[in-house]
């Protein structure tokens, strides 16, 4: 089955999200020394926002993957295994795309272990974060870092979108 647009258009939305959320903290439209605690909150939903990007966008980007290259049984199979995510810690990240194929796990491995495995360390970092946020406990983030985060969650999706392009 072909598909309309690449990538899905919910993974374009929550980018698209994403990037102004990023842009607000960026570039404040208010007085910063006035407003460092609204300034900090936000920087804690860009994490947030950020490792929610790379949950929902995967999911999304492996269903499209499914509907396009899948149909009957096979789909609905294949998306019966695709109804909730977990956290996108690199360890359920990689057991996601080794369903799919052995290959293209040994990429996802080596993509993460680039760089002394920044991207794997930064994403755990990213998950264990918005975790703590989430339960109300310090976190110790500040806008450099969550821009930062926000740039590495979209370097992974970024992989997905590339890898798991149905036309590729």
């Amino acid at each position: 089955m072909a598909i309309d647009r690449w990538p899905p258009i919910e993974v374009t939305r929550l980018r698209t999200n994403l990037d102004e959320t990023c842009r607000l903290i960026q570039f404040p439209d208010y007085d910063l020394d006035r407003n460092l605690e609204v300034h900090q909150l936000l920087c804690r939903f860009l994490v947030v926002r950020s490792c929610g990007y790379l949950e929902k966008s995967t999911l999304e980007i492996c269903r499209a993957y499914v509907r396009a290259r899948s149909g009957g049984p096979v789909r609905t199979f294949a998306h019966s295994w695709l109804e909730r995510s977990k956290n996108p810690n690199p360890d359920n990240l990689g057991s996601l795309v080794a369903r799919f194929d052995a290959n293209m796990s040994e990429e996802f491995k080596a993509f993460m272990g680039e760089s002394d495995g920044r991207l794997r360390r930064e994403i755990r970092f990213l998950v264990d974060r918005r975790n703590k946020i989430a339960h109300g406990m310090s976190e110790g983030i500040n806008q450099t870092k969550a821009v930062q985060l926000k740039g590495v969650a979209c370097e992974v999706a970024d992989w997905f979108i590339l890898r798991f392009n149905p036309e590729r």
